[in-house]
């Protein structure tokens, strides 16, 4: 699938842009509580999944 050929809704973009937006945020906070940028990521990653399960 080629994303160009994508259309995209203001709706699809607000989304993702608020993903984006959650994910920073995790990521900042899980940097100020790791000792590593790779335990900052793997921390954040388990947070956000389980917060996208949690919504389904």
């Amino acid at each position: 699938m080629d994303i160009e050929k994508i259309s995209y809704t203001p709706e699809m973009v607000d989304g993702l842009r608020q993903s984006v937006m959650i994910y920073k945020a995790l990521l900042d906070q899980a940097k100020e509580e790791t000792d590593s940028i790779e335990e900052a990521y793997e921390l954040a990653d388990r947070v956000y999944q389980n917060m996208l399960r949690s919504a389904q």
